[in-house]
C-alpha cells in the first residue's frame, strides 16, 4: 500500500506542471482579451514591416535612377572623350603642320613656273615683277606676283596722286637666257622644300656644297648697272620658260639682265673679268 501511494505522488509530481501548461493554454484560448492583444500586435508588427517594405521598395526605386543618371553620364562623357580626342587629333595636326611650315624652306624659282621635283612642293605660280627700272623711288625687290589675285577693300580706292608705287611686269633682257629676244615676260614659281629648314642662294657656283641639296641651278640676274633704280641678285633657272602671250611688245618693267664679274676687289683669280656669273639655290 505504501508502495503504491508514492507511485501515484511521483506520476503527480513529474505530469503536474504539463497539466499546468496545457490549461493555461486553454485559459488563454478562451480568453477574449488575449485574442485582442495578439492581433493588434500582429497588426503593428504587419505595418512596421509594410514600412519597412515601402522604404526599402522607394530606396530601390532611387537607386535605380541613380544608376540611370549614372549612365546617361557614363554616356555622355564616352561622347566627351570622342569629341576630345578627334580635337586632339586635329590639334596634333595643325601642330605637325606649323612645325612642318616653320621647319620648311621657302625659296623663289625664277624664270619656271614649277618647282624642283621630289624635294619640294608649288606654293604658288605667277609672274615676275616689280618697280619700273627708271623710276628714282623703285623699289629694289624683284615679286613673283601670284597669277591668282584676291583685291583687298581699296581696290577701287579714288586717288590720282603722285605718292603710290607700282608694280609692272618683268622682261629678258638682251637675249641671255636663251629665251631669243627682249619681249618674253619672266614667269616666276614659289616653292617649299619638302625635308630642308632652310634656302641659299650661292653667287658664282652651280653646284652646293657638301651637306647642301641643290634646288635648281643657273644665271645671276640683277637690274642693268645703268638703269636708275636700284635692284637685288636673284637666280634664273638654267633651263627658263616665258609667260604665253609676253613677246608681243616691249614693255619693260621690271628687267632681268645677267650679271658680270669685274676684278678689282673681288680677287682675280678665282674670278675673270667680264665674265657672265652662274648661280645655284640650295636647301638644308
Amino acid at each position: 500500500m505504501t508502495m503504491i501511494l508514492l507511485l501515484c505522488l511521483t506520476v503527480l509530481l513529474v505530469s503536474g506542471p504539463r497539466c499546468t501548461e496545457s490549461v493555461e493554454k486553454r485559459i488563454l484560448l478562451s480568453d477574449p482579451q488575449y485574442i485582442q492583444q495578439e492581433l493588434t500586435r500582429f497588426q503593428s508588427e504587419l505595418q512596421e514591416l509594410q514600412v519597412k517594405f515601402n522604404t526599402q521598395h522607394m530606396e530601390n526605386a532611387n537607386l535605380k535612377s541613380t544608376v540611370t543618371q549614372l549612365h546617361t553620364t557614363v554616356d555622355q562623357l564616352k561622347t566627351t572623350v570622342l569629341t576630345l580626342n578627334i580635337t586632339n587629333s586635329k590639334l596634333q595636326n595643325t601642330v605637325g603642320q606649323l612645325q612642318n611650315n616653320r621647319r620648311s624652306a621657302v625659296f623663289t624659282r625664277w624664270g619656271r613656273r614649277d618647282c624642283p621635283a621630289n624635294i619640294t612642293s608649288l606654293v604658288y605660280t605667277g609672274y615676275a615683277g616689280g618697280s619700273m627700272y627708271t623710276d628714282t623711288g623703285a623699289a629694289a625687290e624683284y615679286l613673283c606676283m601670284p597669277s591668282d589675285p584676291i583685291w583687298g577693300p581699296h581696290k577701287d580706292l579714288a586717288y590720282d596722286g603722285i605718292w603710290v608705287g607700282y608694280v609692272y611686269g618683268s622682261e629678258y633682257e638682251d637675249g641671255y637666257f636663251g629665251i631669243g629676244d627682249s619681249l618674253h615676260d619672266v614667269p616666276c614659281a614659289v616653292c617649299v622644300g619638302n625635308q630642308h629648314t632652310a634656302s641659299l642662294m650661292i653667287p658664282g657656283r652651280t653646284q652646293c656644297y657638301p651637306g647642301w641639296t641643290e634646288a635648281y641651278h643657273g644665271d645671276l640676274s640683277s637690274g642693268a648697272y645703268t638703269a636708275v633704280s636700284a635692284t637685288q641678285y636673284v637666280c634664273v633657272d638654267q633651263h627658263p620658260q616665258a609667260l604665253e602671250g609676253g613677246a608681243d611688245k616691249n614693255e619693260d618693267g621690271k628687267l632681268f639682265y645677267g650679271v658680270k664679274s669685274k676684278c678689282g676687289p673681288l680677287h682675280c683669280p678665282p674670278y675673270e673679268d667680264n665674265k657672265f656669273l652662274s648661280c645655284v639655290v640650295c636647301l638644308k
